[in-house]
């Protein structure tokens, strides 16, 4: 079975000018179930367009897009539901403990209460957080807030 399935993907955004940029152009790409697979190219070449794209944060000019057989463009939550997505820049509350920060994402994410403790354990110790877990996550270093950002990514 393929994972990710995409046959003629396109993204092209509309600058404010009304200049057209493609960002993806035609991509054709399979993904296996189970294959670890690598998107390296240059900066612009298109990697978190396409990131985004699978993820269903975004929708495409042409083409189409699957995820676990499921059509991106008609259930783009459905495939949320099975990804988790970390971005470069990864979106941490600064003004909320590396706790409530799980809190938080687990809220947002539907993880019932039986599970989070067993899981929040898990991911503090894997992160090296779980001294910190009372610190405000803008006091964290930077490595830290990355670690943080990816518990916050797995909570799910």
């Amino acid at each position: 079975m393929e994972i990710i399935e995409a046959k003629g993907l396109s993204k092209v955004f509309v600058l404010k000018d009304g200049k057209q940029v493609t960002a993806l152009g035609g991509i054709d790409l399979s993904v296996p179930e189970g294959q670890l697979t690598a998107l390296v190219g240059p900066d612009g070449a298109g990697k978190t367009t396409l990131m985004r794209l699978v993820c269903g944060l975004m929708t495409k000019t042409d083409g189409s897009l699957q995820v676990a057989g499921l059509d991106v463009t008609q259930r783009p939550q459905a495939v949320q539901d099975l990804l988790s997505y970390m971005p470069q820049k990864f979106g941490l509350y600064e003004d909320l403990t590396v706790q409530e920060n799980l809190d938080l994402y687990a809220d947002l994410h539907g993880v019932t209460q039986d599970i989070r403790q067993q899981r929040f354990r898990h991911l503090l110790e894997m992160m090296e957080l779980a001294p910190f877990t009372e610190r405000l996550a803008g006091k964290l270093s930077g490595g830290m807030k990355q670690k943080l950002g990816l518990a916050c990514t797995l909570v799910r």
